[in-house]
């Protein structure tokens, strides 16, 4: 019975709230005014291991997760700056423990400043808002779901040096706010407001050129906050989550780079301790 308490727990604690993207090396790279580009993300995550408070309280939750997004991104003028309107829309399948949703996720609308881009000193620094629209599949009656049933919004800043020929530092800091869920699952089936307090993340990317088209990155990624409420009773569910990964990048030609990411999860307080890898490909025209 304790352990079937604990799997119920931890799959409750599971969400997709619009697939939430990291951002990969040199994403705050401005590429120029009238460029297009689409992106496509084809993210495989698994895991076994379930945290509370620290404390490993499971380690067979069997989690398989297969998501893709579409990332359309057009380059502009505005304002005497480069800016980047896009969106983010996920799509795919998440299965926990034989518990499984299938859609679409939230989708997420962006637009990307780029205030200053100094090429001379190699210098970037860029603010990005997102707001995340509840499209995503959503049933209260549903233990995972691909979308989260809430607004957010995200405000990031970025700050991006380069050094001599072939090194990017990039540090990136984000903070995110979520508005209420009206119709979560509360006790004994019935409805209830599940709220979210604020989520913080921080990513750190040094990246090197190992050739004019093939380059490499070491990535961190921290998480922290986002507990969530029901019912005005505090879930004890605060996320602090630290994240490694390693990606690589190469350009097939002069508008198509194709680019693999792993990362692994290397301290998780609360939640299911996750490996993954993903593949991206990114067309400009």
């Amino acid at each position: 019975m304790k352990r079937l308490s604990v799997l119920l727990l931890a799959i409750l604690l599971f969400s997709f709230p619009g697939h939430a993207l990291a951002n990969n090396a040199r994403d705050y790279l401005p590429l120029p005014a009238g460029t297009k580009t689409l992106i496509t993300y084809f993210d495989f995550k698994f895991g076994n291991e379930y945290y509370h408070d620290s404390e490993k309280l499971s380690k067979d939750l069997d989690l398989d997760s297969t998501v893709g997004l579409l990332r359309p991104i057009y380059y502009t003028e505005l304002w005497g700056m480069t800016v980047a309107p896009q969106c983010i829309l996920p799509f795919g399948s998440v299965d926990v423990s034989g518990v499984q949703s299938n859609g679409i996720g939230d989708l997420q609308l962006a637009f990307t400043m780029f205030m200053i881009n100094d090429t001379k000193n190699k210098f970037v620094f860029g603010y990005t808002p997102y707001l995340t629209v509840p499209t995503g599949q959503y049933d209260r009656d549903r233990s995972v779901n691909l979308g989260d049933n809430r607004w957010a919004t995200k405000q990031e800043i970025a700050f991006v040096k380069g050094f001599g020929e072939n090194l990017w530092l990039e540090w990136y800091n984000s903070v995110e706010f979520f508005f209420d869920n009206d119709d979560a699952m509360g006790i004994n089936n019935r409805k209830a407001t599940s709220s979210k307090d604020i989520k913080y993340n921080a990513e750190v990317h040094c990246s090197y050129n190992l050739t004019k088209s093939f380059f490499a990155s070491l990535d961190y990624y921290f998480s922290y906050g986002g507990e969530t409420e029901l019912d005005g009773l505090d879930q004890d569910d605060e996320i602090r989550t630290h994240t490694g990964g390693l990606s690589f990048y190469l350009m097939l030609n002069d508008s198509l780079q194709a680019a693999v990411d792993y990362k692994q999860d290397l301290d998780v307080k609360n939640g299911i301790k996750t490996n993954g890898i993903m593949f991206r490909f990114c067309y400009c025209f």
